[in-house]
């Protein structure tokens, strides 16, 4: 042995003082880090184990153990060193063991490696540690029988190449040979026996079960006898090919090793025949759960059988060879008979029947009432149940072991040996829902089918269903109230009599019963339950105007209402699923329990007697609040309810145990405040295979209802059984964190959302005034104002998206280090210290180092490698240029910025007309009507359009589709075009272009418009938010008898009411104004209005008439605010202004026809 380790670490400090070593292990850590965390989803699984990684290292050291071992002995052949080695007084198989060893341990350390994995795991999670070393074994042992098969392909050749290949082919034979197309070559000769054996050489099936938290005796066995079988192998290999110079076999007679090696495989395959049949049921179980640990439960049923009981296991293998997870069940619940046998002392024995095609044992297994599976293209059925029975007489049949099944072999093996001798206690119920099977209406059709948590009780118990006092009799052992409401008092006190009497009882209460109405075909109102007198009975309240709304544990849900926008998955607060510390772990009912699923649960709280002691089972998070029912009443979106919640910080109970402390009355009580967790859907999935319907429980709330009764009919027969499954170890703090930027999410998008639709209400109140008004078009003021809530919705969106891009960016930064640190971290480490040690080993040797010049050749190869380099470069840049990309989202005009304070005249012209502004002074005019102000804000806002106008998409080139786009020449009729240009002081062009039709809807709030320039064809679809572009003169000047930019009227002179004061408004607004080439002659105004604004500006507006024509004056007198009004006075004092005269009789109608305000 002393030799042994000698050789070892010489071979070990061989692979060290290559770069070999170390190219293989930074090539093996970081491929094992990329596929657990890419492949494997090991952060987004949010699962803390390692299953992800060694789901995958088999097929990394299928590529990385051959490369390590195809040096082990081709080297020595190929360099003669073999020769060396064997004058040594070392024998050949210290060598053999001792190079294995030293590769073995090499592969040890690679994996060793990989320990920043366990630590992140430990760090975000609670994982179970000792499942995670027991997969660290698994893989070392592995490891070993890959190196022992690499090694002996490495003593077949002198070539590394070709032993490397070999040990690929090998290795992945082993890998194969449990699937069923490699089975199926055996099948046409060999015995079913042996079928298995060749089954269960399989690599992934060993280790498969290692991983999972099982160590089999006969997995030590195999990976034992398999290191061993082909390390002799090796030996022989080398001795023969030494010439016989063995230790233990001198021999040069080919036969004498192939008759060896017959041998060896022969003993190796009898070890594992004897493993299979006999060792199966010897395991060391890791898992922290003892998940596959035969339960107490289990133990003590079979112990204490008063009867012995046969199993009749039937299994068709062709089941098996089309789905090898059938075979891979089969294999397991064989096992589990076998440990019930040994653990039965005798009264448990089973047998195993194949069926065949019209054989007796079909014939059994369909007169024992077992499922036909049917094989349709070899029209015959297969079988896959068992029957029990006992020497009283009593069978139990389970016709079908369904896949969805597996977790619960051992609970439904176990329930119904129990049910063989099982004497059923009577359970009576109340209930206030549909829980019974009910076939006819009154039309005759079926209503609602049974509860499967009847079924299921109806399995251990005898149900009785009570719907008066009459029904109370005495063999009533448990009583159930299922959402109690309108009891009438005669019932009332027979549940009295019977709790005095010591009954013990479970209730189930419910504020909104929400299940009935969801999910069966009948629409009960939303009635809370009722316990009338019993609560002061029993002790405890319950709350039926509040629920829970837990954070921590709610669900996620699609909330959208309208998939055209953006989707709405949000957390479901009413809607919750206790595990881990909100269940009590010392009670029965709730010990092994993993999780439930409640929904619009409420509380349950003791009074304050002392007769009773009241024992929370379930409760609520500490991130938890109470809720108003209304919530649930109303239907209110789950995302709106999260917006709402605020946790607080008292204890909620949901599910309690009240034991009384009265001698007298010795009754227990199981109340929990939520009934819809009991129904079919929150618990379970179905599924059918022809006429049978068949249930898997996926959350805990059916253990709770049967572990609840058990403990209240005096017995725990079953309750270490139920629950029994792997625990659920999430990335706690992860999943908190998710939530809580879930939450914080949807906080702050309702704020937004609220400005959002704030905005649009101020933008439709824009769109009613006018439409009010009786006006066509919007005045100046209004496009503003359009145009300013238009920016802010977009600016409110993109707030948004910026809040949704960084909802979960706290934990995309730990997934990026987690990322960094399992895949980089060590792989950087041991390629500094390789770097480090190299400059440290070399630092003396520099200065002979010849000096660095570049001479022709190395200067034309740096020429051409850049030069491709850059052609590289270049075409990917030319590559991702496409031609949308050439233009979307340029700027329109790039050199407006620079030429913006330059422009002195802008002209619109149109089939309507044509308008002209020039700037003068720093204010615009529109030539040809100096009487009217120019909307300077207006004119402000178009060129501000203009400078961030963008090319969106490119539209026709051709002449014959530009009436689509609106943009025919003025000279045709009902032409859509506006031309428009722009100049400078100089008179030189700075822009022109043509706009057809606008104000477009290119998505969330965007406007866009048509533009072509001019001499060219082409059509651009351009983003630009022109809103109402007109070549109308009225729609750019203040050319109304009243502009809603001067204010809105407080009073009038003389005062009218609101109502009258509103006409007057509207009248107003739509007066036009018109120059007058002459004033009026002096004469007396015929009719006066003085106007009081909001913003305290008065005004004085005179009215005169002169030959059957009517003018306006204005005064103001006292226009100390409003910049809009100062602008307009600047123009109108001392002018006149003629107006229409139907207008006038408008104006003059709402001033004479008006009652006097009232003071």
């Amino acid at each position: 042995m002393n030799k042994i380790w000698i050789i070892a670490k010489n071979e070990l400090y061989r692979y060290f003082i290559s770069p070999l070593a170390y190219v293989y292990l930074i090539a093996f850590l970081l491929l094992n880090g990329s596929c657990a965390i890419y492949l494997g989803n090991f952060f987004n699984r949010g699962q803390a184990d390692l299953s992800s990684m060694f789901a995958f290292q088999p097929w990394i050291y299928l590529i990385f153990i051959p490369g390590i071992a195809m040096r082990l002995w081709s080297e020595e052949y190929r360099h003669n060193t073999v020769v060396q080695i064997l004058t040594l007084p070392v024998s050949v198989t210290a060598y053999v063991w001792g190079k294995f060893l030293a590769a073995w341990l090499f592969c040890g350390l690679a994996l060793l490696l990989t320990f920043p994995f366990w630590i992140t795991v430990n760090w975000l999670g609670s994982p179970d540690n000792s499942v995670i070393f027991g997969s660290y074994l698994g893989s070392f042992l592995l490891a070993g029988c890959m190196l022992s098969i690499s090694q002996t392909m490495s003593a077949l050749t002198k070539n590394q190449v070709i032993a490397l290949v070999l040990a690929v082919i090998v290795n992945l034979l082993f890998f194969l040979s449990g699937l069923e197309f490699v089975l199926a070559f055996f099948r046409s000769f060999a015995p079913q026996a042996m079928i298995e054996m060749i089954a269960s050489f399989s690599f992934l099936t060993h280790f498969d079960t290692l991983i999972h938290g099982l160590l089999e005796a006969r997995d030590l066995l195999f990976f034992g006898t398999l290191i061993v079988l082909f390390n002799l192998t090796t030996v022989l290999i080398v001795t023969f090919k030494s010439a016989g110079t063995s230790d233990w076999l001198k021999s040069t007679s080919r036969f004498s090793y192939a008759l060896a090696f017959l041998l060896l495989l022969s003993g190796f395959a009898g070890l594992n025949l004897t493993a299979n049949a006999n060792l199966r049921d010897i395991q060391y179980d890791f898992t922290a759960e003892k998940i596959y640990t035969l339960s107490p439960a289990t133990e003590q049923i079979l112990k204490n059988l008063p009867y012995p009981v046969t199993a009749k296991f039937y299994y068709s293998p062709l089941l098996g060879q089309r789905n090898p997870e059938i075979r891979l069940l089969a294999d397991k619940l064989h096992i589990l008979l076998r440990k019930y046998s040994r653990l039965s002392d005798g009264k448990f024995n089973y047998t195993v029947y194949y069926p065949e095609l019209l054989d007796n044992r079909e014939d059994q297994a369909l007169a024992a009432g077992l499922q036909p599976i049917p094989l349709i293209d070899l029209n015959q059925n297969g079988f896959f149940g068992l029957t029990l029975t006992n020497e009283a007489g009593n069978t139990r049949t389970i016709p079908m072991f369904p896949l969805e099944r597996q977790e619960f072999l051992e609970q439904d093996l176990t329930t119904k040996i129990f049910e063989l001798s099982h004497t059923k206690p009577v359970v009576g119920i109340i209930s206030g829902l549909p829980v019974f099977e009910n076939n006819t209406s009154q039309a005759g059709n079926s209503i609602t089918p049974k509860w499967e948590i009847i079924s299921q009780i109806e399995e251990l118990y005898s149900v009785k269903e009570i719907t008066s006092a009459e029904d109370f009799t005495s063999d009533i052992k448990v009583l159930i109230l299922l959402h109690p409401h309108n009891l009438k008092p005669e019932l009332i006190e027979s549940i009295s009599d019977y709790t005095n009497r010591g009954g013990n009882s479970l209730v189930l209460l419910d504020t909104t019963a929400e299940a009935p109405r969801l999910y069966l075909p009948v629409n009960n109102e939303y009635i809370p339950s009722d316990l009338g007198e019993l609560s002061r009975l029993w002790h405890f309240n319950y709350f039926p105007e509040a629920v829970v709304a837990d954070l921590e544990n709610s669900i996620t849900v699609d909330a959208t209402s309208d998939y055209k926008n953006n989707p709405n998955f949000t957390q479901d607060i009413i809607q919750f699923s206790p595990r881990g510390d909100n269940l009590n772990r010392s009670e029965p009912e709730t010990a092994n329990l993993k999780s439930l699923l409640f929904a619009s649960a409420s509380i349950l709280r003791p009074d304050a007697s002392q007769d009773i002691s009241f024992i929370p089972l379930i409760s609520a998070s500490k991130n938890s609040a109470l809720m108003p029912t209304d919530v649930v009443r109303r239907g209110m979106n789950p995302a709106d309810i999260l917006r709402w919640f605020k946790p607080d910080t008292q204890d909620k109970v949901i599910a309690a145990k009240i034991i009384s402390n009265d001698p007298q009355r010795p009754f227990t009580v199981i109340a929990v405040a939520d009934t819809d967790f009991i129904y079919d859907s929150f618990w379970t999935q179905s599924a059918s295979l022809l006429d049978r319907r068949y249930t898997v429980p996926i959350l805990d709330n059916g253990n709770f209802i049967l572990n609840a009764l058990e403990s209240l009919s005096g017995s725990d027969d079953l309750n270490s059984l139920r629950g029994k499954t792997s625990l659920d170890r999430r990335f706690a703090g992860i999943e908190k964190m998710r939530r809580d930027n879930h939450l914080q999410f949807k906080i702050k998008e309702a704020e937004i959302f609220e400005k959002i639709n704030q905005t649009k209400d101020k933008l439709s109140e824009v769109w009613n005034k006018k439409d009010f008004e009786g006006r066509e078009i919007f005045s100046a003021d209004e496009l503003a104002v359009i145009a300013g809530y238009r920016q802010q919705l977009n600016a409110l969106r993109r707030d948004l998206a910026n809040i949704r891009s960084q909802l979960n960016a706290n934990i995309q930064d730990i997934s990026f280090k987690v990322k960094l640190v399992n895949i980089y971290l060590i792989p950087t480490i041991i390629l500094a210290a390789l770097l480090l040690h190299l400059l440290w080993t070399r630092r003396r040797k520099t200065a002979a180092l010849p000096r660095f010049g570049i001479n022709r050749p190395l200067a034309r190869l740096a020429f051409w490698c850049l030069a491709f380099l850059s052609a590289g470069i270049i075409s990917v840049y030319l590559n991702n240029q496409t031609p949308v990309s050439a233009y979307e989202d340029k700027l329109v005009f790039p050199n407006l910025a620079k030429d913006i304070n330059n422009i002195s005249e802008i002209t619109l012209t149109s089939r309507q007309g044509s308008l002209k502004f020039s700037l003068s002074d720093g204010i615009w005019h529109l030539k040809g009507r100096p009487e009217f102000p120019v909307y300077q804000e207006r004119i402000r806002r178009f060129l501000n359009t203009l400078l961030e106008t963008r090319f969106y998409e490119k539209r026709t080139a051709s002449p014959e589709y530009l009436p689509n786009f609106g943009l025919t020449p003025l000279a045709v009729e009902k032409s859509r075009t506006i031309e428009i240009s722009l100049s400078g002081s100089d008179g030189k062009n700075i822009a022109s272009f043509e706009i057809g039709d606008f104000n477009i809807d290119i998505g969330r709030g965007s406007r866009g418009a048509y533009l072509k320039f001019p001499n060219q064809f082409q059509v651009w679809l351009i983003q630009a938010d022109f809103i109402d572009l007109s070549t109308d003169w009225r729609d750019w000047t203040y050319s109304t008898l009243w502009n809603l930019r001067f204010g809105r009227l407080a009073s009038t002179t003389p005062p009218l009411p609101p109502q009258q004061l509103t006409l007057l408004v509207k009248d107003m607004i739509n007066t036009p104004l018109s120059p007058v080439s002459e004033n009026p002659p002096a004469t007396s105004p015929y009719l006066s209005l003085g106007i009081h604004t909001e913003n305290d500006n008065r005004v004085q507006m005179l009215f005169f008439t002169d030959k059957g024509r009517y003018y306006i004056s204005y005064r103001f007198d006292g226009i100390s605010n409003g910049k809009h009004l100062q602008f307009f006075a600047s123009y109108a004092k001392s002018r006149f202004y003629e107006i229409p005269a139907d207008s006038m009789e408008k104006i003059k109608h709402d001033l004479t026809t008006a009652e006097p305000a009232a003071d």
